[in-house]
């Protein structure tokens, strides 16, 4: 019988997810062939890709439509899949439309499915969780107010603590993140323009233009940009060169912990790259625009008051966001210097009560998990 276990994580903070259960199966002497949907992060630790989840990368209602295709095969492909090769379990991280569909597929052949990171029922679609949980057979959440809405509905939860509470802990302070990156003094602005190649193509021109502003308006500024992915490089450096700015900033590849650490504020667009920004305890200003259709139905459909995760989950306006309209690259500017001035102590000492609002059960539950799903699988078989 095979011990593959078929994994979709293709985006960057999926990959961290994955990896951290990938770790922990392997210290406890698990023998299991992971492989699946995944990006290059979790490849380089030996999981296998079996099918290209570039495909995967976008974001929104409207953006996901010229893929559809594309998706629609990748999932014939895994159903193909699931029924020759027969895995003894599916680990689905984030994607919700599309991982809702692969756990369908899964649970067709028998498959039991434990999903990694609820899709966000509690802020929009809450009638999902009947489905989900006819779906699925364990979900494993990050934030302790998830798992009631799912046990409710007869579905297993187990709040895991945050991957991101070990990683940003073990981060060097402040000083000696400048000197790893080798920064030269000034005052350092870290802009993050998203993991997807769409969301670089969509934000960083408004980060760009924003720097070019703040370089006027205070000489002293440097600029870091972490960027996810080796081939987004050239594009964000053409997009900075066409916004008019006379010198490139710092381009990094990967090392965001390091350069969120390092800066004395950080432009980040919304998406876990904001909680880890909030981890390690940075003044931000938080960014994002979409598609103009997409946002208008996501703001009729979405409840929140709130958008960053931080704000979330502290339930307060902690980072200011400037969403779709608002985010100008003035209004950036103005933020960010209204942080440099003074606005960014009142961040930091709210951020100090998130880390203990994330605490979950660690490795041995989670090992716990992947034991009785295993024998589930055994039993189906």
């Amino acid at each position: 019988m095979t011990r593959e276990v078929f994994m979709v994580a293709s985006e960057a903070s999926g990959e961290q997810l994955g990896a951290s259960l990938v770790a922990a199966s392997r210290a406890a002497g698990l023998d299991l062939d992971f492989a699946g949907v995944v990006g290059p992060h979790l490849q380089a630790m030996g999981v296998r890709s079996r099918f290209d989840g570039e495909v995967l990368a976008v974001m929104g209602l409207v953006e996901v439509l010229g893929r559809i295709g594309k998706i629609r095969q990748l999932l014939r492909d895994i159903e193909h899949h699931f029924r020759e090769q027969r895995p003894v379990l599916a680990v689905l991280i984030d994607h919700p439309d599309f991982n809702l569909r692969v756990a369908a597929l899964a649970k067709a052949q028998g498959i039991p499915v434990l999903y990694y990171v609820s899709p966000q029922v509690w802020a929009w679609r809450a009638r999902r969780v009947q489905r989900i949980a006819s779906l699925v057979d364990h979900m494993m959440v990050l934030f302790p107010f998830e798992a009631p809405i799912y046990e409710e509905a007869g579905l297993p939860a187990t709040v895991v603590s945050h991957p991101l509470l070990e990683k940003t802990a073990q981060a060097p302070g402040r000083e000696e993140a400048r000197r790893l990156l080798d920064l030269t003094p000034g005052t350092w602005i870290a802009m993050l323009p998203g993991s997807r190649n769409s969301e670089v193509q969509r934000i960083g021109p408004r980060l760009a233009q924003s720097a070019k502003l703040l370089a006027k308006r205070r000489r002293d500024l440097r600029f870091v940009v972490p960027l996810a992915r080796p081939e987004q490089r050239a594009g964000f450096e053409r997009l900075w060169r066409e916004a008019g700015n006379a010198d490139l900033p710092m381009m990094l590849e990967g090392q965001a912990a390091l350069a969120i650490r390092a800066a004395d504020v950080v432009v980040v667009a919304s998406g876990t790259a904001t909680l880890e920004t909030a981890l390690l305890g940075r003044p931000a200003v938080v960014v994002y625009a979409m598609h103009p259709l997409t946002f208008a139905i996501a703001r009729r459909l979405v409840k929140l008051p709130h958008v960053a995760l931080p704000n979330i989950i502290l339930k307060q306006k902690v980072y200011p966001e400037l969403l779709q309209g608002d985010f100008t690259p003035a209004r950036v500017a103005d933020a960010v210097l209204q942080i440099l001035d003074g606005a960014g102590q009142a961040q930091e000492r709210a951020l100090t009560a998130l880390p203990g609002l994330l605490a979950g059960e660690g490795g041995e539950r989670v090992i716990a998990i992947l034991r009785d799903l295993l024998e589930k699988s055994r039993e189906n078989a």
